[in-house]
């Protein structure tokens, strides 16, 4: 073999040598960043799922607010209609009583033969509304019974009560009357300003105060 052949053996392993080592590496490199490539995908893949599921946790979250704000609103809804129905009460007692008509007179005592707590109590069909309704709703609801006794008292005795100097005049009676009757229509208003102030979002009602 002449030096000529021996070096191009030598070159040729060389070369293939090199090729070798090189290949390997390559191999090595690739393993690795196949390895950081797969560990990649499960964080983003974790971390899609993470976001995922929160992201289906304030969905549930949103819907059960609403749901809840929804049945707030509807049971307020049963409040506003039951308080129209009082005020409406009070007015029919109020002016059928001073009225010279037998019909408005006799509406007046069909509905004065109430019993007091019952006609501003919320009736068995709200029963249901009234799990929803505010503590200081329901305390201002108690509060109506006082002055709505009061001013049936005086109502009545002021239809049945003669002119008389040894008894209160039906005039006079009337007047108190009228002072009950404002005191009830002052408490159904403060109702429905709570009710309202409830139904406020708290946002809301910071921007308001």
């Amino acid at each position: 073999m002449t030096d000529h052949s021996v070096s191009l053996v030598a070159n040729l392993l060389t070369v293939f040598l090199a090729l070798a080592i090189g290949t390997r590496i390559g191999y090595i490199v690739a393993a690795r960043g196949t390895v950081h490539q797969m560990e990649l995908m499960d964080r983003h893949f974790e971390s899609s799922r993470q976001l995922f599921e929160r992201q289906q946790e304030i969905q549930r979250e949103t819907d059960l607010l609403k749901r809840s704000r929804e049945e707030l609103k509807t049971s307020y809804e049963i409040l506003g209609v039951w308080l129209h129905q009082v005020g409406q009460t009070l007015d029919e007692i109020h002016f059928g009583a001073a009225s010279n008509e037998k019909q408005a007179r006799d509406k007046a005592e069909a509905l004065i033969s109430r019993r007091p707590w019952e006609a501003v109590s919320p009736p068995a069909t709200t029963a249901s509304a009234e799990f929803y309704w505010s503590p200081d709703v329901l305390r201002k609801i108690r509060e109506l019974q006082g002055p709505y006794a009061q001013f049936i008292s005086r109502t009545r005795l002021a239809m049945t009560q003669p002119e008389s100097e040894d008894v209160q005049s039906p005039s006079r009676l009337k007047d108190e009357a009228w002072h009950h009757w404002n005191e009830v229509q002052s408490l159904i208003i403060g109702i429905k300003n709570q009710a309202r102030d409830d139904l406020t979002p708290p946002a809301a009602a910071q921007q308001r105060a």
